[in-house]
């Protein structure tokens, strides 16, 4: 009886490694993004970025929000644009938490962005052709002329993109407590405090929001 060693015994063992898995059961890997780069060398050769960038580097963006995801999302494409400039186009995700202006409790909200950027030079001047107006153009970002900070155009595009009135899609995700008691603690209006009939019409906002 030929006995077997080790050696052989762990040639027959099966691997466990994510190749041997179903292509369906293996998740994509998201590559970290180049922190900084020449945009116009991208745009010549019409380069395209797909990945996260970590959002601890967007300071305004934080200062804007209770919290945000840890990475955000961006699928970008260079080309030249208007006047020869670099042209950023593609879309940009994240997540963040900003305070709801119903309940004033937190709300989660969704950033799917599609942006469209002109990158050009600080301080440089961007003319105007016959019939083009200022509105006409896309967003325009300013870098210092050697190398963009991808973190710093992005951030800026999810800050035009926040949501000027946060707050949660229907009444019935607010914090229900919270919208009683603003409803019921509102000050009356100054011109209803010598009309009580004038107070029992006018509704507090607050007060509709509870019967929505």
């Amino acid at each position: 009886m030929k006995r077997f060693g080790l050696f052989r015994i762990l040639q027959f063992m099966p691997e466990s490694n994510p190749e041997s898995k179903p292509k369906s059961m293996i998740e994509p890997q998201q590559k970290p993004l180049p922190i900084r780069f020449d945009p116009v060398s991208f745009a010549d050769h019409e380069r395209k970025l797909e990945g996260l960038i970590a959002a601890k580097a967007m300071l305004r963006l934080r200062e804007n929000v209770l919290s945000s995801d840890d990475m955000v999302e961006a699928k970008l494409v260079f080309s030249r644009g208007y006047y020869g400039y670099p042209l950023v186009t593609g879309q940009v995700k994240a997540c963040v938490a900003m305070k709801c202006e119903r309940c004033l409790d937190e709300v989660r909200i969704a950033l799917n962005t599609d942006i469209s950027v002109l990158v050009k030079p600080e301080g440089e001047v961007v003319p105007l052709k016959e019939g083009v107006k200022e509105a006409d153009l896309p967003d325009i970002h300013e870098y210092d002329g050697q190398s963009l900070v991808l973190s710093d155009l992005v951030e800026e595009e999810l800050l035009l993109n926040l949501p000027l009135v946060p707050k949660h899609q229907d009444i019935s995700l607010c914090n229900q407590d919270m919208v009683a008691w603003l409803a019921a603690n509102e000050a009356p209006s100054e011109d209803t405090n010598d009309d009580p009939e004038a107070s029992t019409k006018r509704q507090s906002p607050f007060a509709i929001l509870t019967k929505r």
